[in-house]
């Protein structure tokens, strides 16, 4: 990457780094050996030198009644870029959180069908939560998760320490056992054997809700339905 290169991704535009490469390279120039040495015109010039003079970027030298430019330090470029950096972070973060606000105020639903459906909700739990996060399930799987394809999704939830709060059935149950990870309510048995090959997820913004019999799941996107899932999930926990 060639001098004129680093300062244009730097920020500058095309006649500002020629204008700062020549001066860097030559020294001390007069308007008309910039215009020389870069070929820019002088009308041009006229306009553009005094702005870099403003940013700091050149500076001015009287010799004998004339007047020449020399460049100043590259840290300079580097101030520059670095401000013009942090005020873009600042309003894309800002821009960001606008989004978010506006994104929430209807909810967003997405609707699969089949196992690659189901898999998306899984693999979406583990990228949506952040490591050592929590989400909440109520569980009346029939079926047994690895003949699903779920052992990949168990070991990258383990590894990121992903905790969950269960609410399943007597059976489902023992055939879990206890878990550092995970803890575990019951549905009494005299209430319902909780046998409906359904769950629900409750994680960060998003409810996910998948049948496993037919093979299909849907994904709610709106924090204000996921506080609301997740208080009615912890009020039936307690109780239990």
């Amino acid at each position: 990457m060639d001098n004129f290169e680093v300062f244009t991704k730097a920020g500058l535009d095309k006649k500002s780094a020629a204008v700062f490469v020549a001066l860097l390279d030559k020294g001390v120039l007069s308007l008309s050996d910039i215009s020389r040495e870069t070929h820019i015109n002088r009308p041009a010039l006229y306009t553009l030198l005094p702005r870099m003079q403003r940013t700091g970027l050149i500076s001015q030298v009287q010799k004998q009644r004339r007047i020449f430019y020399k460049a100043e330090s590259p840290m300079r470029v580097l101030e520059l870029y670095t401000a013009d950096q942090q005020e873009i972070s600042t309003n894309l973060k800002t821009l960001a959180e606008a989004h978010k606000e506006t994104s929430h105020e209807r909810p967003i639903i997405k609707y699969f069908e089949g196992q690659k459906g189901v898999t998306f909700v899984f693999d979406d739990i583990l990228q949506a939560l952040p490591k050592g996060g929590t989400f909440y399930r109520y569980s009346s799987r029939t079926g047994d998760g690895n003949k699903l394809g779920y052992t990949r999704y168990a070991q990258i939830r383990d590894a990121q320490g992903i905790e969950r709060m269960v609410i399943t059935s007597e059976e489902k149950a023992k055939r879990k056992g206890n878990k550092l990870e995970r803890s575990m309510k019951i549905i009494p048995k005299d209430f319902d054997l909780f046998t409906d090959n359904v769950s629900l997820v409750i994680y960060a913004d998003k409810t996910a809700y998948i049948d496993y019999s037919s093979k299909t799941s849907f994904i709610v996107e709106s924090a204000k339905i996921a506080r609301f899932q997740e208080k009615l999930f912890r009020l039936l926990y307690k109780k239990l």
